[in-house]
């Protein structure tokens, strides 16, 4: 059964319902009509089954016709459905409910390091998992730590097939790429089926109760809860690398660099032959750091230089004069800022515009419109530009040529049709070390503003291209904050709100929705209202209502003061659905009424939904 068709048939086989749940199917059914309309097949066999809740037939009907019309695929619908589920709970003592979800998930990590699989620490990893236990593996930056993590998932399950102990998926987040345990919370109650409500805490919680999964954490240490993310695991096993190991681990696997053989045939397999002296003293100086004789071998084949050149530019540092343990720490940005060197201005300013984008793979077509100049820097103009209505002088740099240069020296890589950092360490270098052009943060910000109205017009499959961008213009939207570009903060979130709202990503659209608000008051824009109504919305879809009121409340403040009638007529109708979520009915009418009476004077549309929300409630309250 559906989580709509058993949150409808568990409340009117309930007797007596508590206030809460009542509210809550209020609502539930509130939106139904809304969105279907009282004429709809939906309706009528909802209206047939509250006549005869017991009736086998009529459930049956209900949900048929929810399927038939695909509400399970409406997050907001869900949402209420869930939220009826959790206020009928504590009078019904029912179990929780099986989240509605498809196969269990399966994320593997990808396997970029073939060097990495006969590692000691690899049949260490396998032979210690096992449900509810915790393994953390540590070491410093480019040791190995997530291809010895991701040679140890593919040993543990080599075929398209879950291992025995982990029957109920595996599931990978990498905090390298998105750094918020609410939003990996969020993904993970998601895959499991579960609505991101009252919160994805909670959620996940739900999700994991009775679970026995593999959860895979990448890059710890960037991490804002880490503890409260492995608080929520239940009985699931859970593998997190990081640079330090976390407290409250079972176990803790130092990863020490591989022998110097190991080094010595990776340097050989990137650069070809180099005589063994040279090799040799070229793995010692980079402390048998992995990732530093990656990039040294990348940059030997790049510039087709002598290994001796190579090997007496290392000697002139200061590597030689530090121990191993200092030489690891060291090597790293002196390795790449080498590189750097080597390549192109553009090359340069590309890698800079990477580390605005989150860590994840990137359209070479960002960082082309990020890096074409125009005679106006103006926002629209901007727009205009990325719409394919630019003026006809502008400078387009050969932005193929820069970001192939990056991939040579090993700094970018090829993922499937897309680029993506080759490494965590070096996507932070980016960030703190280079300095991205004047007007990257507005040009990123008008690109994805862009790619927002144009995908969002062409319905499923539009969303699916923002669901793979999302990570990017979410991280875009924080440096604007960052970079006080308030303008393009303001049309970003207002470009992407509403997808946020159609998809259910309610974190991400809390975190919208509080930009635009900051980005509102630095413009003095009469927008603060709506923003405070949205995000006051948000808090009521996660069925906070108390948060919800309180942003509700300036709402309305705000719309009294600048004479809004429509966004005062607004407010005052949300505080109505918000006390109604709460139970308190009496307040609800009231704040309803005044809504209502609003809207018949600027004689708005909304005048007979909210007469709508009245009759239900004036109907609720005689029975």
């Amino acid at each position: 059964m559906d989580i709509i068709s058993k949150a409808i048939i568990t409340a009117l086989t309930t007797d007596p319902l508590n206030p809460e749940a009542a509210a809550a199917y209020q609502n539930l059914k509130s939106l139904l009509r809304k969105k279907y309309g009282v004429e709809s097949d939906l309706f009528d066999a909802l209206e047939q089954l509250e006549k005869k809740s017991d009736s086998a037939g009529r459930q049956a009907t209900l949900g048929e016709e929810i399927l038939g019309v695909r509400a399970g695929l409406d997050p907001t619908i869900k949402a209420l459905a869930q939220n009826l589920l959790n206020k009928l709970q504590p009078e019904t003592e029912a179990q929780p409910v099986a989240p509605v979800g498809g196969p269990a998930p399966f994320q593997r990590p990808a396997r970029a390091n073939r060097f990495m699989d006969n590692r000691p620490e690899v049949a260490q990893i396998v032979a210690a998992l096992k449900p509810g236990h915790v393994i953390s593996l540590c070491g410093p930056a480019g040791i190995g730590k997530s291809e010895i993590a991701a040679a140890a998932i593919w040993q543990l399950a080599p075929r398209n097939a879950l291992p025995d102990l982990f029957p109920d998926g595996i599931i990978y987040h990498s905090f390298h790429r998105q750094p918020r345990a609410d939003i990996a919370l969020e993904e993970i109650a998601r895959l499991f089926g579960e609505d991101p409500i009252p919160s994805p805490y909670e959620a996940t919680q739900r999700a994991l109760a009775s679970r026995k999964a593999l959860l895979v954490f990448d890059g710890a240490e960037q991490c804002d809860d880490l503890s409260g993310i492995l608080a929520m695991r239940g009985n699931s096993g859970v593998l997190v690398t990081g640079r330090t190991c976390p407290e409250g681990v079972e176990e803790q696997i130092e990863i020490q660099p591989p022998s110097a053989e190991e080094c010595l045939r990776m340097l050989a397999e990137l650069a070809g032959r180099v005589p063994p002296r040279t090799a040799e003293r070229i793995c010692e100086l980079l402390g048998y750091l992995p990732l530093a004789v990656q990039l040294a071998g990348k940059h030997l084949t790049a510039q087709n230089i002598n290994p001796n050149d190579y090997l007496a530019w290392l000697e002139s540092t200061s590597l030689p004069g530090l121990s191993p343990e200092e030489r690891q720490q060291e090597c790293l940005p002196l390795v790449i800022d080498n590189s750097l060197k080597q390549v192109s201005e553009t090359a340069q300013q590309a890698l800079a515009v990477s580390g605005l984008l989150a860590s994840m793979p990137f359209d070479q077509d960002v960082i082309s419109k990020t890096l074409t100049i125009q005679p106006s820097h103006g926002l629209f103009a901007a727009i205009r530009g990325l719409f394919g209505q630019q003026p006809a002088r502008q400078q387009t740099p050969q932005v193929r040529m820069a970001l192939r240069e990056l991939g040579n020296f090993g700094l970018l890589w090829w993922v499937d049709g897309r680029y993506q950092v080759s490494h965590p360490y070096i996507y932070g270098y980016a960030q703190a070390n280079l300095t991205p052009p004047p007007k990257s943060v507005r040009r990123l910000a008008t690109y994805f503003m862009a790619l927002a109205w144009e995908q969002s017009a062409l319905g499923v499959s539009g969303d699916q291209v923002l669901d793979i961008n999302r990570p990017h213009f979410m991280k875009v939207m924080v440096e604007c904050v960052t970079w006080k570009e308030w303008e393009a903060a303001h049309g970003l979130a207002a470009a992407v709100e509403d997808y946020l709202d159609r998809q259910g990503y309610l974190a991400d659209r809390v975190t919208a929705n509080e930009v635009g608000l900051i980005a509102a008051w630095q413009l003095g824009r009469p927008s603060e209202g709506a923003w405070l109504g949205n995000l006051g919305d948000t808090y009521r879809t996660m069925g906070h209502a108390k948060w919800a009121i309180e942003h509700f409340e300036k709402a309305l403040a705000t719309a009294r003061q600048s004479g809004d009638r429509h966004g005062e007529g607004n407010s005052l109708g949300n505080l109505g659905l918000a006390y109604r979520d709460l139970g308190q009915i009496d307040q609800a009418v009231d704040y309803l009424r005044k809504s209502h009476t609003i809207f018949e004077e600027i004689r708005s549309p909304s005048a007979g939904l909210v007469k709508d929300w009245l009759i239900e409630l004036e109907e609720w309250e005689e029975n």
